[in-house]
């Protein structure tokens, strides 16, 4: 039974007061109700002046009234059954015990009686006791009540059975009292254990496909492009599982919260075409968008959870359709002038669903035909997400489906109107007509159906002329003036391209799959992605640019580039920074980055920036935070932008954020679309200039050529590693440890310690093979085979020669890796900084995170050192060059000890 619990937990004291005058009134007598301590909880009810205003205005006499209310009621539970006593001041009381179990949590205390005259020399030296005046006191007791003893017997009694029923209620109270303690606490638990399961989890994520989306951008062969691509997928399908457990267990503990904010239904579509049509690699699949232009421009609801809806509806489509089309239609319903239904669908021709099973498939880990599916992953949550989201945003949800056809999942939500203009127009009525002949007949007969709805005059090609597009083309050559022509790309042949380009008057527009790039050398075609839909038609009309996709390269997102924009990014882990910063390259912006909160404060007072990117998570200052700092402290931001990066996606995120005085959010782990769509968002207009289309962005440097070096076999060891930059990563590592390893290798041949004299050896050989030092490393495989069978004649003979060629590279290598000669020109070391770097570093060194900790030297490395600190700082580049935690722990506490 929990100690902590109190009666008032149980029952409210205008209650009880209510209990206790109804029993005075009823018996005459005077009724108090305390806790299991003899406080009293309510006001005594028929009290005597002797009690009242004597007994219990003395502070002694007051706590032995307490002891008494409390000893009379722990009797009444000992004997079972209802007591009178005396009590310390010689009247006659009678209690019984309120009981929450086997814990007594109150006392019922009545009386205050007498049943034969009182005991005069008691009273007396009670007065003395608790400094009463003697005269006062001995007549107060005179006017106490007299009632026979049976009275009170009956009086105690009716109260024992009534601090029974109440013992009852208080037990039952207690139980759900004590289960709701247990339901909130088993909620905090759920609610601190997803948040910090999101944070885990998304971190590592977000390197791992930040740095494959950075490694796609490297120059390497077909097999290791799709190698990366896919961990690339296979971290984005493990992602959207987590996603799923954690999105439902949001829902069922009350934490997903639904976030109206303004939104293009356009873009939303867009964003879902994309992430759909990269799902859908199968070719014959067919991937058809079916809109209503009509649509206001400008709604108000929660986006994010819409497209969720829909892109879990149309993966489900993707997963089970082998063959015909995924059809997404978008339309509306008005149900007043500021308000629609939103109207989706998503409709596949693949294997459909048993009626049996229609009922099961909006219930939590349901996988229907699961023999039939078993072949197909997910957690059998998506439906069911589905549904409660759109429970949440008042919506509903429907299926029709036929077994062995093909299944139409439809939803409606409603949705505040913004702006009602339609999201999609011509200026004015085309002049320009349209003919079309598409391959796949599901894209052919919409791209009919989307003419008619934008008021193009269209020619179908394919009910014109059987014989094809060129018979029908030489035909009417004439009368095909501005005319917009869209062709397959299979169809595009080289006589097709001859008559098109011979006639400038007839634009063609060549359909291509997702994720393929083609490009040809004529000034009236326009190469276009599927899936063609209203949105790209209306885009050629209206001479808007057409992206290309290329499923392989990141390059869709970045059509801007901010050269004169500076922004900072602040992360504590350097990975985070390195994988942020290598996704913003191609906009060729001037990025700083910081480790801490702290430096961020430092660079935002040296240097203006046009946005920060700020970490949510940080030791010491935490993003929000640094933001508050920021925002209070240097009205120079008041109109920065500031955006959270967050692994911690769990509950109401962008209000949280928007309240600590942020501009907006992005989740980890990062989507190359996410952040670049968040950066052009909040950047200002003028820092922005369009890419152009004939500009692709430069996705990453080539490094410096690697100059030839006799001593090595630079071919062979770039077979090894696999490209220039990590070789020369390599050799500079080598390099820097050369002098610590000949030591170590001589210290232990003259301490005759061979275990480690063959351990270093072993090393030796292999870091020399990487770098191509061959010859160095035969010799260090010769000893390492001498140290494994305890041959120390070898050892001691040839020892001397492997550290003299190994010195040697030292000066081989130095011309590439010359040491800053000087700290000219770098600000002194202060005890901030100091303070700041011993932090992070503390920290990663606590974390075995040895990147964070070389991003701590290179933070050392922008300042000078004086003769004091300047062995420090050597001692502590050795510790992370050697990759040992402990000494730069040595070294960081020696350090701090002198300041």
């Amino acid at each position: 039974m929990n100690n902590e619990i109190t009666l008032t937990d149980l029952f409210e004291v205008e209650m009880l007061q209510r209990l206790q005058d109804a029993f005075a009134k009823m018996t005459g007598l005077a009724a108090i109700i305390t806790d299991a301590n003899g406080v009293p909880v309510t006001k005594g009810t028929n009290f005597t002046d002797f009690c009242s205003k004597y007994t219990r205005s003395s502070p002694i006499g007051c706590l032995r009234c307490q002891q008494c209310d409390k000893r009379g009621a722990e009797l009444a539970l000992k004997v079972g059954s209802s007591v009178t006593y005396y009590c310390h001041a010689g009247l006659m009381d009678f209690a019984a015990p309120i009981m929450a179990g086997d814990k007594m949590v109150g006392c019922f205390v009545g009386g205050q009686v007498l049943t034969s005259p009182p005991d005069i020399t008691k009273i007396m030296q009670v007065a003395a006791e608790i400094g009463l005046d003697l005269i006062n006191y001995l007549q107060s007791v005179m006017s106490v009540p007299h009632i026979e003893k049976s009275k009170l017997d009956n009086s105690a009694s009716f109260l024992y059975t009534l601090t029974d029923a109440l013992s009852s209620i208080a037990y039952h109270k207690y139980i759900m009292k004590e289960a709701n303690i247990e339901i909130e606490k088993a909620a905090s638990m759920k609610s601190d254990f997803l948040a910090n399961m999101s944070h885990e989890i998304r971190t590592p994520m977000n390197a791992v496909i930040g740095m494959a989306e950075m490694a796609l951008r490297e120059e390497m062969t077909p097999a290791a492009k799709n190698y990366i691509n896919q961990i690339k997928a296979a971290g984005k399908s493990l992602l959207t599982i987590i996603n799923d457990i954690l999105d439902f267990s949001k829902i069922e503990s009350g934490n997903m919260p639904i976030v109206n904010v303004e939104y293009e239904p356009m873009s939303m579509i867009n964003d879902v075409s994309t992430i759909i049509s990269t799902r859908i690699d199968n070719a014959a699949v067919e991937f058809v968008l079916d809109i209503n232009p009509k649509i206001p421009r400008l709604l108000c609801g929660d986006s994010i959870r819409i497209k969720q809806v829909i892109i879990n509806l149309a993966n489900n489509a993707a997963k089970f359709t082998k063959s015909g089309q995924v059809l997404l239609k978008f339309d509306y319903k008005t149900l007043s002038d500021n308000k629609i239904n939103l109207l989706c669908s998503v409709q596949d021709t693949g294997i459909g669903i048993k009626p049996e099973d229609v009922a099961k498939i909006f219930q939590s880990f349901q996988q229907v035909d699961s023999k039939r599916n078993r072949n197909i992953e997910g957690t059998g949550l998506g439906l069911a997400i589905c549904r409660q989201l759109l429970s949440l945003m008042e919506g509903d949800i429907k299926v029709e489906s036929v077994y062995g056809k093909g299944s139409t999942f439809s939803f409606t939500v409603p949705q505040k109107i913004v702006d009602v203009e339609p999201s999609i127009s011509l200026p004015e009525a085309p002049t320009a007509c349209a003919a079309g002949y598409l391959d796949n007949d599901y894209a052919h007969n919409q791209l009919k159906k989307d003419m008619e709805k934008l008021g193009i005059k269209y020619t179908d090609i394919k009910e014109a002329k059987e014989a094809g597009i060129l018979p029908y083309l030489e035909e009417n050559a004439g009368t095909l003036n501005d005319t917009y022509l869209f062709i397959s790309q299979k169809d595009f042949d080289q006589p097709l391209q001859d008559f098109v380009k011979e006639h400038e008057h007839i634009n063609a527009v060549i359909t291509v799959p997702y994720g393929v790039s083609a490009h040809y050398n004529i000034s009236n075609v326009l190469v276009a992605n599927k899936p063609i839909s209203i949105m790209s038609i209306a885009a050629i009309y209206n001479n808007e640019t057409l992206n290309q996709y290329d499923s392989n390269s990141s390059d869709e997102n970045y059509d801007f580039t901010a050269e004169t924009a500076r922004i900072l990014i602040v992360d504590d882990n350097s990975i985070n920074l390195t994988v942020a910063e290598g996704l913003l390259e191609p906009l060729n912006m001037q990025i700083d980055t910081a480790l801490s909160g702290n430096e961020a404060i430092l660079k935002i007072s040296e240097t203006m920036y046009d946005l920060i990117l700020m970490d949510h998570m940080m030791p010491a200052l935490d993003g929000v935070e640094t933001t508050h700092i920021i925002r209070r402290f240097h009205s120079e931001y008041d109109g920065v932008p500031i955006i959270a990066l967050t692994a911690n996606a769990i509950g109401d995120v962008r209000n949280m954020f928007i309240q600590e005085g942020m501009n907006d959010f992005v989740a980890k782990p990062i989507e190359v679309r996410t952040l670049v769509n968040t950066i052009r968002r909040w950047l200002p207009k003028e820092k922005i200039n369009k890419r152009s289309v004939s500009t692709k962005p430069v996705l990453s440097e080539k490094p410096a050529a690697i100059p030839k070096i006799p001593e090595l076999n630079v071919k062979e060891a770039l077979k090894l590693v696999g490209n220039e930059k990590l070789f020369l990563t390599i050799l500079k590592d080598y390099y820097r440890s050369i002098p610590k390893k000949l030591k170590l290798i001589r210290t232990y041949k003259e301490q005759a310690d061979w275990k480690n004299y063959t351990v270093e050896v072993h090393a030796l050989k292999s870091a020399s093979k990487q770098i191509g030092a061959d010859e160095l490393s035969l010799k260090a495989a010769a000893l390492e085979a001498a140290g494994n069978a305890n041959d120390t004649d070898t050892i001691l003979a040839n020892t001397d020669e492997l550290l003299t060629l190994y010195s040697h590279y030292a000066d081989v290598l130095s011309p590439l890796f010359p040491e800053k000669s000087s700290a000219e020109g770098k600000p002194p070391i202060t005890r901030q900084a100091l303070a700041e770097v011993f932090a992070a570093m503390t920290q990663a060194v606590n974390d075995l995170d040895m990147d964070k900790m070389e991003a701590c030297i290179q933070k050392l490395d922008q300042y000078s050192f004086d003769e004091t600190n300047q062995p420090l700082y050597t001692k502590l580049c050795e510790a992370v060059s050697d990759l040992d935690p402990d000494a730069c722990e040595d070294v960081i506490s020696t350090w701090r000890d002198i300041l």
